[in-house]
């Protein structure tokens, strides 16, 4: 049981309550209604219908007093052209027109209807009737938002004209553009439509507004048009066919009217003298970027090439600094030179001096010439150490003459084995050169004519180009058959020298030979062939 007291205006009531709640559970609630509606529309900017009529209709701007009845020009009008009439003006509000809603329409009708109803006619009740029924003919057509917007679409005192782009439009241009926007404002969906301005709006203002109307949406729309009749039609199939035309032309005219808002557009943007200054503006700032960029160029090319100086100063500094370096090195090491010659020279007359006051060292004076001419080897090839060791016991003569000998075995025993390894040098090189010469000799005239055919046949470039070659000349050669690569290259080599001069022309005039001959052959055959064919006659 759950009880709950309610106190409601002073008193108390106790409701028991017998069972149980329910758990609860979640449910979505959907906004709805005409005012959500219209704060939705009002919030993004939209209208409130697909049509693109927006709630302004719904709005009442008339008064009595603003109707105004032309008598004159609704009894002139018949039925059966009320396409062709100004609505507006049958129910007496021409200065509204497309800014009349729905409810001045109606205020409007019931106005005439009490003023030019056919049963208060004191005249002409066949031209009452036509007039009324004019009139009832405008309330139809502009009584409902669809019939409306189409006859405000093909309003007759509307002005389609576009300006064109001359100079006297664009010296007038807020004067005479302006008024043509403005007017053409009234197609568009969208409720708030930016305006011309002045000259001075900014660029934002100009761009937000070209890119308004090059994006501009209409809701104009050519039904009031329609030529077919689909009423008219007398089965489905036909009223199909209708449809299909009437859509056609309408969206021709839908086309022709984008095509003319595109136009004005294109005009006003052309003869805008903001355009005109934003432009020069641009172009301004652009050539103030481009000089700007240009010599901050340049400053940073002018601090290059400094740094390039400073660094090319800095090397050649070095360069001169490294070169007088080594000129001293040099110097002093020329001064190092000479001292040591200088001083080589005195340890080798010493030597020498010492030498010759021993009579060389030789037992008899038929061994002196030698002996001399191997001290002086001996003293070439010793080093200054060598010789302050023997100019220190030059006093003793014993043990100079012991140390001078034994320099002196040492000495020539390294002469001689130099010696002997450049005999077997020599020898070795006498025997690659008589080892050439016998390949070289190898190949005969006709070898040497394969060869140089061969060589014309495996270019370079070819796989093994010279294995190849040498097999080719083993397979056709008649004298030798042992040719290998290295012989190949060797020949080549002696052929393309100045040696091989002789050895091409050589093998010419053999060439020549062997077809003189053959040539000789031939003719001696065909001679003896027709003497025998004589004797046989």
């Amino acid at each position: 049981y759950i009880t709950n007291n309610l106190r409601l205006s002073a008193m108390t009531f106790t409701v028991d309550v017998r069972g149980s709640l329910s758990a609860p559970t979640t449910a979505f609630v959907y906004p709805y209604g005409s005012s959500y509606f219209n704060y939705q529309c009002s919030r993004y900017n939209l209208t409130n219908d697909e049509n693109g009529t927006d709630s302004e209709d719904e709005k009442e701007h008339l008064s009595e007093s603003d109707i105004v009845i032309d008598l004159k020009y609704i009894k002139s009008l018949e039925a059966k052209d009320w396409k062709d009439q100004d609505h507006y003006r049958v129910l007496g509000i021409p200065n509204l027109r497309v800014k009349a809603s729905t409810k001045d329409v109606k205020k409007a009708y019931k106005y005439m209807v009490l003023k030019c109803h056919p049963d208060k006619s004191q005249g002409n009740t066949k031209v009452d009737e036509e007039a009324f029924t004019c009139i009832q003919k405008a309330y139809e057509q502009l009584c409902t938002i669809d019939g409306k917007r189409a006859y405000d679409s093909v309003d007759p005192i509307f002005d389609n004209e576009v300006p064109n782009v001359t100079e006297h439009n664009k010296q007038n241009f807020y004067k005479i553009f302006g008024p043509v926007i403005e007017k053409n404002a009234q197609w568009s969906m969208s409720r708030n439509v930016p305006s011309l301005g002045s000259e001075s709006e900014n660029i934002d203002h100009v761009n937000d507004f070209y890119n308004f109307w090059y994006d501009f949406k209409s809701w104009r729309e050519y039904s009031y048009l329609d030529e077919e009749e689909r009423d008219k039609a007398e089965h489905k199939e036909e009223r199909r066919y209708l449809d299909k035309l009437n859509k056609q032309e309408r969206t021709r005219r839908k086309k022709e009217e984008m095509t003319r808002i595109r136009q004005l557009v294109d005009n006003c943007y052309a003869c805008d003298p903001r355009i005109k200054a934003f432009n020069e503006d641009r172009k301004k700032r652009k050539l103030e970027a481009k000089l700007a960029k240009q010599e901050a160029y340049r400053q940073e090319q002018e601090a290059l090439r400094l740094q390039k100086e400073e660094e090319e100063r800095i090397r050649q500094e070095q360069e001169q600094k490294r070169l007088q370096e080594e000129k001293e090195k040099a110097e002093a090491e020329k001064k190092e030179r000479q001292k040591q010659n200088k001083l080589l020279k005195a340890e080798r007359k010493k030597v020498r001096d010492c030498v010759k006051n021993n009579q060389y060292f030789c037992k008899s004076e038929d061994n002196v010439v030698k002996a001399m001419e191997n001290m002086e080897v001996l003293l070439q090839g010793l080093a200054i150490d060598d010789l302050k060791k023997l100019n220190s016991v030059n006093k003793n003569v014993g043990d100079f003459s012991k140390l001078y000998q034994s320099y002196m075995t040492t000495h020539l025993e390294a002469l001689e084995t130099k010696t002997k390894e450049n005999l077997i040098k020599a020898k070795q090189s006498q025997e690659q050169h008589k080892d050439q010469s016998i390949s070289a000799d190898k190949f005969s005239v006709q070898d040497i004519a394969l060869l140089v055919k061969a060589v014309k046949m495996f270019p370079p470039g070819t796989v093994n180009r010279w294995n190849t070659i040498a097999d080719y000349l083993n397979q056709h050669s008649a004298i030798c058959k042992s040719y290998v690569s290295k012989d190949i290259i060797q020949k080549v080599k002696n052929l393309q020298s100045r040696e091989g001069d002789d050895l091409k022309s050589k093998v010419n005039e053999q060439a020549f030979d062997n077809f003189e001959k053959s040539q000789k052959q031939w003719y001696q055959r065909r001679v003896r062939g027709n003497s025998s064919i004589v004797t046989m006659i």
